[in-house]
């Protein structure tokens, strides 16, 4: 009898052990590998912007992953840039048309990009000349909290 208890501890233990690692992934704190940061950028154009002005910002945009230079570096430093124009069926999209994701290796790179990148300030003036909106979310990848 005692040790039909001590063997129902035993599974209770293990099996509140495999919970718990079941759902580290939902931790506030990434794993040490996990520290690239997803920029998603959203935009909707000014109903007065002409096709050649879309085309140009979003040449612009696109080129930003070779242009913008690490400080430290000297080097392009966005991993990945993809993006396109909207096509969903949902009919969600609160009017943007456009949708573009980045990787960049860490906070500090998005950082810099966002406060201080020359190249990536010099965008955003032009940009903004034919944005209705923009709407912006970054995320580590598996960090809910």
């Amino acid at each position: 009898m005692v040790a039909s208890r001590y063997l129902l501890i035993g599974c209770l233990l293990i099996l509140a052990i495999a919970s718990f690692t079941w759902l580290s992934p939902l931790s506030s704190s990434p794993p040490a590998s996990a520290t690239v940061v997803t920029h998603i950028v959203l935009f909707q154009f000014q109903k007065t912007a002409s096709a050649e002005s879309i085309k140009d910002v979003l040449t612009r945009l696109a080129a930003l992953k070779d242009q913008c230079i690490h400080p430290s570096t000297q080097k392009p430093y966005i991993l990945s840039l993809k993006g396109g124009t909207d096509n969903s069926p949902e009919r969600l999209q609160g009017g943007m048309t456009h949708a573009f994701i980045m990787e960049f290796a860490n906070t500090e790179d998005r950082d810099y990009y966002v406060q201080k990148d020359p190249i990536h300030l010099g965008f955003i003036k032009v940009a903004g000349e034919v944005l209705e909106k923009t709407q912006i979310v970054d995320f580590i990848d598996g960090v809910f909290v």
